[in-house]
């Protein structure tokens, strides 16, 4: 009996470190679901971040796209601008050119020239002169007047000169605007072209951060699985240990009611009083119906 009973204070400490093992790996089982919990939480708000960022690129690629668009229209425009600008420069250096000859060609002013012909009218007129005199003049007249026509035809390339000169002038505030506008159009393209690479990195990032989280879920995940098989190990050696502490604890019970009926019988046969242990003791073995039935048979 004495060494059941330190068997069953054995098993009862076993069953207690066994208890105490269960609440350490539930514990340590707690404590790698809220890190899974915690390390998908983070991974949603990184996969929110890429979403976002990803979005974020699109734009970007789309308004980089239309602003190549515009650069390339702008190019063509610029060009056709030029195309015109040369045009009208040459022209309004041709009218210059043409001018400058015609001008140079006239030895007398205009003014010179008027005055003369007005003289020679008046001399003319008066009829103080001579038939070839008159010719004379008249021929001279005629020169003058001539001359006075290249003056005309001077002022008026000149005007054309001056309006070829405007029409240039126009043309080269417009290649100086065309000129503005693809700067700032390629400092926009190069602009959306350095963030679409810092999305493009950052999503990089953002990938590998999502890797690292599900390797260390996927870690943890595995460790709680293992937790798990050990708490069912765990689980079946404590049933295990409370079956075998039940037996043995019926064992020893039996044995004390073994032991009270000895002694119960022992008083049955003297005729002695029995106290109720006693009897349930008889009861429980078995015994009091078996001296029952040898009284009969007796």
């Amino acid at each position: 009996m004495v060494s059941k009973v330190v068997a069953i204070e054995d098993l009862r400490g076993d069953l207690k470190q066994i208890q105490q093992q269960i609440w350490a790996t539930r514990e340590e089982r707690s404590g790698l679901i809220e890190e899974i919990r915690d390390r998908r939480a983070k991974r949603r708000e990184l996969i929110s971040q890429i979403k976002k960022n990803r979005s974020s690129a699109r734009e970007l690629i789309d308004k980089k796209r239309s602003s190549q668009a515009q650069y390339a229209d702008l190019r063509e425009k610029r060009k056709e601008i030029l195309d015109k600008f040369e045009e009208a420069k040459d022209l309004a250096a041709k009218l210059k050119k043409e001018n400058e000859e015609v001008l140079s060609s006239v030895p007398l002013s205009e003014r010179e020239l008027r005055r003369r012909i007005g003289g020679l009218e008046r001399r003319i007129e008066t009829g103080s002169v001579s038939m070839d005199q008159e010719r004379d003049f008249v021929m001279r007249i005629g020169y003058y007047e001539a001359m006075l026509k290249e003056h005309s035809r001077a002022k008026e390339l000149r005007r054309q000169h001056l309006s070829a000169a405007a029409e240039t002038e126009k043309w080269k505030f417009f290649l100086r605007e065309s000129a503005h506008q693809l700067r700032e159009t390629g400092t926009k393209i190069g602009e959306l072209k350095e963030g679409i690479g810092k999305l493009i990195a950052g999503l990089d990032e953002l990938g590998k951060s999502v890797d690292e989280a599900n390797e260390e879920i996927r870690l943890r995940s595995k460790k709680v699985d293992e937790l798990r098989e050990q708490l069912n190990s765990l689980f079946e050696k404590l049933h295990e240990i409370r079956e075998k502490i039940r037996k043995m604890a019926q064992e020893r019970e039996k044995g004390v009611y073994e032991q009270m009926a000895e002694r119960a019988k022992v008083k049955l046969k003297k005729g002695e009083k029995m106290d109720m242990e006693e009897l349930l003791a008889l009861v429980k073995t078995g015994e009091l119906y078996e001296e029952k039935s040898e009284a009969g048979s007796r």
